[in-house]
């Protein structure tokens, strides 16, 4: 038998979802939702943010001293801070952003399972759908957003690691928006968590992968407009693929 889908199918899969959005034109008023969602929640929260960074600086430095050195280390600090309030205000959006467009992701879902020959799933009702796309989104903070705020503090009190800090906090944030993409079209269906946890688990290299995807396209700023459209998309169609091999222990082809 074929090996379990891994990393390169996760990557495919996420690379895959903006293709299969921008084929299927009668999906774009739906992601037009998540998008519109995302958007606000970013520039409301970025502000919020940027707003907050310097007393973040004046918490830690209080007395900062004077001279070339320590207005080099306060400007880096001040750079810093708002690197990190940024990186938060973006992940905290998109978490936002799932579970209060659940509705319509999961139209897109279903589209997506149905072109790919999957059954279809009972209906759920709008406040049903809202709070297991929630669900997911705060399993997803729970683990990691400690490892944000750890990195950001360490980010802020020695200025230098933050060509590593900056890095890994994408590196998180793409791994806890793989999760939430990825658990989605399993919350759909009623999975219970603890299930959309061991599925996970399971296909740990696949996810991997799909966050890899996720972190290359945080590099490029356009492509975030439609991520949770087409992330949603992608990990609907990796869940399928991840399904079949374990219903088959082969690959669809």
């Amino acid at each position: 038998p074929l090996e379990r889908p891994g990393f390169g199918a996760g990557l495919k899969a996420m690379l895959g979802g903006y293709g299969y959005l921008f084929r299927t034109p009668d999906l774009w008023p739906l992601a037009l939702v998540p998008t519109s969602l995302a958007l606000v929640l970013t520039v409301v929260l970025a502000i919020a943010g940027v707003k907050v960074a310097p007393s973040l600086v004046e918490l830690i430095v209080k007395e900062p001293g004077t001279g070339w050195l320590w207005t080099v280390l306060m400007a880096a600090l001040r750079v810093l801070s708002l690197a990190v309030v940024l990186v938060a205000a973006l992940a905290l959006s998109f978490g936002l952003a799932k579970p209060l467009s659940g509705p319509a992701l999961e139209r897109m879902v279903r589209r997506a399972e149905a072109d790919l020959g999957a059954p279809a799933w009972p209906e759920v009702g709008f406040f049903a759908d809202m709070w297991r796309a929630l669900q997911s989104s705060l399993v997803a903070l729970a683990f990691t957003l400690p490892i944000l705020i750890v990195l950001g503090v360490v980010g802020l009190l020695f200025a230098p690691a933050s060509v590593v800090v900056v890095p890994l906090q994408l590196a998180v944030a793409a791994l806890a928006g793989a999760w939430d993409l990825c658990d989605c079209p399993l919350s759909i269906r009623g999975v219970p968590v603890a299930a959309r946890i061991e599925f996970v688990r399971r296909n740990l290299s696949a996810v991997m992968g799909f966050g890899f995807g996720l972190a290359l396209l945080s590099f490029l700023p356009c492509s975030l407009l439609i991520v949770l459209p087409a992330g949603i998309l992608g990990a609907a169609r990796l869940v399928v693929t991840l399904e079949r091999w374990e219903a088959t222990k082969r690959a669809p082809r």
